[in-house]
């Protein structure tokens, strides 16, 4: 046993002799990785404690004191490591974007007033009265950003490691959420306080771009907490992973083959050499699509519907986003049954535009804007089977949903509407119905028949790689197709003369048996603590699996851990239900050998 701990020990020292020594180079990049974690850190609890608290004139200078030692830290770190590059003009031409940016931090810590008069420039005359306030916004921008290259370090750490990419995406919405839950908490974040429990429910129907709502966001949040929860539906609707990547990608060194792959896998790029135009394209269309939905809504919004100024241009921009990230999230108490609103059209139409817009998925977006670009050019781009798979069955299901809802529809919801509004309100709740959760009339006061429609719809959801839940458009193709092909005799599923790999059939049908089996345990779960009818609790099970957020008025009355079971069900509904059971199940090793086939009857 002695000679056994003798020889271990050995060893160990010997593998520690082996073991490469780090340069000094490297030790002094770990120092300052650390160092910029330390400011990352250091930067956001400035900021929460300057625009989260009530502080006093002393806590307020002690904020500020904190931002512009965070400031400073990063130029002191960016110098740091020009100094020690090996070639110094490679290294500023490879971090343009940075070294402009810490050029800009070193003018205001080096001569404040200079920043202060370039503003001048930029801000009418009328209003130089808020020519301080603009300059602080500046500087707490400045902080802001200089959080980036601290938390990009860690994250591109954990991308280039062994953890299972499904569990990096599941931990990254369980961050959001936690983060989310703390600033909600904050004593500025709302008018008169809130639950942990709400809190918790809230961020995550954010973070989620799910929609169902425990407190009236409208009469709840100040203007603290309704930022943040706009921020909670970006970040949310486009999922953490793409900003940690999308900054990797533009503004980090050299990447890994591994977190590479992963950048591939989440914009859905079969090249390598587009991935960067691929990830500027997305994000431009994001953008893009954004502000001319918050430019129109802006312009469209009836004057009654929204407040005056600023906070018009701040509802125009909130709807906007709430719209693309498919979250539903509105501003107003009844949603968009605001009476100046329910029946607009001019409104209602970019809302629904917005919303397929962000359902159809970032590879659809990228397809077409491809293909009808070397069409253009006379190139012979094609539409990918996944695209012309998303563009035939999304608008079918919208049809059927809204000639359904037409047809069976026959209570007070649609009394006293013309025609053409009664067909303007049934294609709105068949386009909302796919997990954006807008709605300009009561939905409790609809018949059972069209709830159950609208539960199929939101069931389905939208399409992959967008910012839309459910179990998917291309599942039920698949699902169906896959249906007739063994009705045909057919061992295979064909489409537009492609085959359809087995595994993406395999994908389809376990995804609606999860989506079948978890809703199924979550509703009587449910049924057991809730005192709610059934047709309800089934209804808000299906829409926080589909992360839509039509309610029939429950969610509110929900006891503690009612509310909890549908927070579960949101985040899995986000991260989708096989990225959820792939995050926790354990990995095994393929095995080197097949056992002998034995059939099963299936019946």
């Amino acid at each position: 046993m002695k000679g056994e701990l003798l020889s271990s020990a050995f060893w160990r020292r010997r593998a520690r002799r082996r073991a490469p020594r780090l340069t000094w180079r490297e030790r002094l990049d770990g120092a300052i990785d650390a160092t910029l974690l330390v400011a990352a850190l250091a930067a956001i609890a400035s900021l929460v404690a300057e625009y989260g608290f009530y502080l006093s004139a002393s806590g307020r200078a002690a904020a500020h004191a904190t931002q512009r030692a965070v400031l400073m830290l990063l130029v002191a770190q960016g110098a740091a490591r020009l100094a020690t590059a090996t070639d110094r003009r490679a290294f500023l031409r490879a971090h343009r974007a940075r070294a402009l940016f810490l050029l800009v931090v070193l003018l205001h810590l080096v001569e404040p007033p200079l920043l202060r008069n370039l503003l001048v420039g930029f801000v009418p005359r009328r209003s130089l009265s808020v020519l301080a306030s603009v300059y602080v916004i500046v500087t707490q921008l400045l902080v802001a950003v200089a959080v980036l290259p601290g938390l990009l370090v860690y994250s591109r750490r954990l991308t280039r490691s062994r953890v299972n990419p499904s569990l990096l995406i599941l931990a990254s919405f369980l961050v959001l959420v936690a983060a989310g839950t703390g600033l909600f908490l904050l004593p500025r974040a709302t008018l008169a306080g809130i639950r942990p429990v709400d809190a918790l429910f809230m961020a995550t129907s954010a973070a989620c771009v799910t929609g169902l709502t425990a407190v009236d966001p409208a009469t709840t949040f100040t203007p603290l907490g309704r930022w943040v929860l706009l921020g909670l539906i970006q970040a949310g609707g486009l999922g953490i992973m793409f900003f940690t990547t999308f900054f990797s990608l533009f503004f980090a060194r050299a990447r890994s083959l591994r977190e590479t792959a992963s950048i591939q896998a989440l914009l859905g790029e079969e090249s390598l050499g587009r991935l960067k135009s691929t990830a500027a394209a997305v994000a431009l269309t994001v953008m893009g699509v954004e502000a001319l939905g918050a430019v129109a809504l802006y312009v469209l919004l009836p004057g009654a519907a929204g407040p005056p100024g600023p906070g018009r241009a701040f509802f125009a921009a909130f709807h906007s986003v709430s719209a693309f990230c498919n979250a539903g999230f509105a501003l107003w108490s009844e949603n968009l049954a605001h009476p100046e609103l329910r029946l607009h059209a001019p409104t209602l139409i970019v809302i629904m535009v917005l919303v397929t817009v962000g359902g159809v998925g970032f590879p659809v977006l990228v397809n077409l804007a491809r293909f009808f670009r070397s069409r253009g050019r006379g190139l012979g781009a094609r539409l990918s089977l996944h695209t012309r798979l998303v563009l035939i069955t999304s608008p079918l299901l919208v049809a059927v949903g809204a000639a359904g809802l037409l047809v069976l529809e026959r209570g007070p919801s649609f009394e006293g509407m013309a025609p053409g509004e009664r067909v303007l309100t049934a294609i709105f709740h068949s386009v909302s119905a796919r997990t954006a959760g807008f709605n300009t009339t009561d939905i409790s006061g609809w018949g059972p028949a069209a709830l159950f429609l609208i539960c199929f719809l939101m069931w389905v959801g939208g399409s992959p790689a967008s910012t839309a839940g459910g179990v998917k458009t291309t599942t039920l193709a698949l699902a169906l197709l896959n249906i007739r092909a063994i009705a045909s005799g057919r061992n295979r599923v064909d489409l537009f003369r492609r085959e359809v790999a087995p595994v993406a059939v395999d994908r389809a049908f376990s995804t609606v048996v999860l989506s079948l089996f978890v809703g199924s345990t979550a509703l009587f779960v449910l049924l057991v603590t809730e005192e709610a009818g059934f047709q309800a609790l089934l209804f808000e099970v299906v829409s926080a699996l589909g992360t839509v957020g039509l309610s029939t008025g429950v969610t509110p009355s929900l006891t503690p851990a009612g509310k909890l079971v549908v927070t579960v069900l949101m985040l899995v509904g986000r991260v989708g239900l096989l990225g959820a059971v792939l995050a926790l199940a354990r990995t095994r090793r393929p095995q080197p050998y097949d056992y002998a086939d034995e059939d099963v009857l299936v019946t």
